[in-house]
């Protein structure tokens, strides 16, 4: 039936649109984690690999057997949703990658870190019946080994995009201690699965958008190469400062060497010889800038510059 501007739909037409809509199956998403495009931060990515590849040979280094490291993923997760779906105990390191603002986490499979610290100790990699045993002192001293041992791997895999420092702040087995960040901050989450003959595990870096936002730019960047940035002239501004600043010098007049005994058996009115010297060095701290003669001038203590540096 046609009516003036408008199209009525017949019951046959509507009910093969309830038909059609009842049989398409609904898409499942992850509200909880979402998935980065590696076309987002390419250069996080690449750093990734890189980091992988050098972490493998670090590893098989320490335990003295191949080890394989295998870059997955970069996911975005809230503080709060990582945080409740860690396991505990839980095997988290924090470290600072300095001059980054805030603080970076890596987070290693608990019954997996185990099988790695048996094999560590020369096992066949089979871990501990539960994973309580990774709060141990031996399993947290394995993590902090490791940890530290990784810092190279993660400080060069970095220096395309920024110069770090690499620092283990602590250790925690309870993810709420580890203080990720208020639960709606963003954390962007870099998964990893490493292999140990038959066995293998997820570790995963934990870096917050706050982390990441200085150079956000450097990471977005395509072809390797940081975005440049224009920077202020700091040479003069730094000259005239330093020109400014006050310095403490001071000029050694003598010195003597005698020993302990004589030294305890001194009493007052006892004299130390001092021989005078020909030239006074003026130290700023202990280093020494200028040689001279030692005088007065204008009866105040003085000091007659002759040469630069030591004679």
């Amino acid at each position: 039936m046609m009516e003036t501007g408008r199209h009525a739909i017949s019951e046959e037409e509507v009910s093969a649109l309830l038909e059609k809509s009842a049989a398409e199956s609904a898409v499942p998403f992850d509200l909880a984690a979402r998935r980065i495009s590696r076309t987002q931060l390419p250069m996080l990515d690449f750093l990734c690999r890189t980091f992988a590849e050098r972490a493998a040979a670090t590893l098989s280094g320490l335990l003295n057997r191949e080890i394989g490291m295998q870059f997955e993923t970069l996911q975005s997760m809230s503080a709060g949703d990582l945080t409740a779906a860690m396991p505990q105990p839980a095997a988290l390191v924090v470290v600072r990658m300095k001059p980054l603002p805030a603080a970076a986490f890596l987070c290693v499979d608990p019954a997996f870190l185990l099988t790695l610290l048996d094999g560590f100790f020369g096992g066949s990699g089979r871990a501990a019946a539960g994973t309580e045993a990774v709060a141990a002192p031996a399993a947290q001293r394995f993590l902090a080994l490791m940890a530290r041992s990784l810092g190279a791997d993660a400080v060069a895999a970095w220096a395309p995009i920024a110069a770090i420092e690499w620092e283990l702040l602590r250790q925690e087995t309870n993810p709420r201690f580890a203080q990720l960040g208020e639960p709606r901050d963003m954390l962007i989450v870099a998964k990893f699965t490493v292999t140990c003959g038959e066995h293998a595990g997820p570790f995963e870096w934990l870096l917050p958008e706050a982390l990441l936002a200085p150079v956000r730019e450097a990471l977005a960047a395509d072809g390797g190469k940081p975005a440049v940035r224009p920077q202020a002239p700091w040479a003069p501004v730094l000259t005239a400062a330093l020109q400014r600043a006050d310095i403490e010098a001071r000029a050694v007049l003598g010195e003597a060497q005698i020993s302990l005994g004589e030294l305890v058996r001194l009493s007052p009115g006892d004299i130390v010889p001092i021989a005078s010297p020909e030239q006074v060095v003026l130290l700023a701290g202990d280093v020494p800038l200028y040689s001279g003669k030692f005088g007065v001038s204008q009866g105040r203590n003085a000091l007659k510059i002759l040469a630069r540096g030591v004679p």
